[in-house]
């Protein structure tokens, strides 16, 4: 028997009624049925053959070809992607945050409500880490002693947590420029836009690790460790190096006590994070290089597909719209960057929802207030596509809110 044939009788889905005159070329048909080895390969290689692949740019017959498919990509979100670039001159992404005159607080035992607030579970080693460092009922004096101070979710702990009418406002509590929808900020550098967050690729699961991003800098999240015990270890320790003797000793006191409750633990390690095994998970890079994750099928190829430019390029074509000084120049930037939303939504409709969401970090990743509409409707259509829709509302809240500045707590005043 060959292999073939021992994949087909051994595959647990149901038999396609029809068998070998099976004339089904859904995909979603031919992922619920299975079917006799000749029709899956033809079915595999006329998907294959007939996605849309605008990188083979020289196999087009001729330039006109490609404009009318540009010119007929007409989509709408949420559903689908704009494939129109919207200048920021016709859309208000902005609005200030308003505080009530009295302020008043949760109560720091309630824990129930902080999946209310800020939709997502917080996992074990946020409140171990939290137990771990207030032994002695010190753990923002014993931070601060490292430049370090707890926020965002770990404010509800401390009792300092606002009790707000508007519960948007949680999601932007603490929520840096560049911080995606996945970045969760819980700890930050004192008087700097350093931070140290969870990073989620799907809001119902666990996160993926903890990193840091120092959005006065720029986008890049830096992975640090599977938990915030490891983090908060390596960042310590690479800090360490270049501090007064007095000050590595600080570091060197909170490094032992946490190496020490780990190893009592079991559950957590103060190793650097493996990177191999997220490489091996995302799809995508992105410009934010933490990189993102999306149900891939590499038989079929289905669910994902690169974008049509490079990081590279894109990063340059971001550069010349934020450099462009007359309006001939910020159309010449568009013009670049047009064809690769157009694919990204052809993409979308053959089911590569990878796509849209690696386009839409990309678009946010910029900064540009021209592009965050753009950005919104690929993120909105990834999110939705792929079950992810709590982080709808998180972009959504925070490009009604966006601002920069080492404070971004909602207590900061009117902004």
């Amino acid at each position: 028997m060959s292999d073939e044939s021992s994949a087909y009788n051994e595959d647990p889905r149901k038999a396609c009624k029809y068998g070998s005159k099976c004339y089904q070329k859904n995909p979603n048909h031919h992922s619920t049925y299975k079917h006799p080895p000749e029709i899956e390969k033809n079915v595999t290689k006329k998907r294959i053959e007939n996605r849309f692949q605008p990188y083979s740019r020289e196999t087009k017959k001729d330039k006109s070809d490609k404009e009318e498919i540009e010119e007929k990509v007409t989509i709408d979100p949420p559903q689908k992607v704009t494939d129109k670039i919207t200048d920021e001159s016709s859309v208000d992404t902005s609005k200030k945050i308003v505080l009530p005159k009295d302020i008043i607080y949760y109560e720091s035992s309630d824990h129930s409500v902080l999946k209310e607030l800020f939709l997502v579970d917080m996992p074990d080693d946020f409140f171990k880490f939290y137990e771990c460092l207030n032994s002695d009922g010190a753990i923002e004096k014993t931070l601060a002693s490292v430049n370090l101070e707890l926020i965002g979710p770990y404010e509800l702990l401390l009792g300092k947590l606002p009790k707000l009418d508007d519960k948007e406002l949680y999601l932007v509590h603490w929520r840096f420029f560049y911080d995606p929808p996945e970045f969760q900020a819980v700890l930050k550098k004192k008087d700097s836009e350093y931070h140290i967050g969870y990073f989620r690729d799907d809001p119902n699961e666990k996160p993926a690790f903890v990193g840091s991003n120092d959005s006065a800098k720029d986008c890049r999240i830096t992975i640090l460790a599977d938990n915030l015990f490891g983090a908060v270890f390596q960042y310590l320790r690479n800090a360490k190096p270049g501090t007064t003797p007095h000050l590595a000793m600080k570091f060197n006191t909170i490094m032992s006590k946490l190496k020490k409750y780990c190893e009592n633990e079991n559950n957590f390690s103060i190793d650097v994070f493996n990177t191999k095994k997220r490489k091996a998970a995302q799809v995508a890079n992105t410009l934010h290089h933490a990189g993102i994750t999306a149900k891939y099928d590499k038989k079929t190829k289905l669910g994902y597909r690169p974008l049509v430019e490079t990081d590279e390029n894109l990063k340059k074509i971001f550069a010349k719209l934020k450099d462009a000084k007359t309006k001939e120049a910020k159309d010449e930037a568009f013009s670049e960057l047009q064809p690769v939303i157009n694919y990204a939504s052809i993409a979308v409709d053959e089911y590569d929802f990878g796509t849209a969401l690696e386009l839409g970090i990309d678009l946010f990743c910029s900064g540009l207030k021209e592009l965050e509409h753009n950005a919104l409707c690929n993120l909105s259509t990834a999110y939705s596509l792929l079950d992810r829709k709590t982080f709808i509302k998180i972009i959504e809240a925070h490009l009604k809110y966006r601002r920069k500045g080492p404070n971004m707590s909602i207590l900061a005043g009117e902004m």
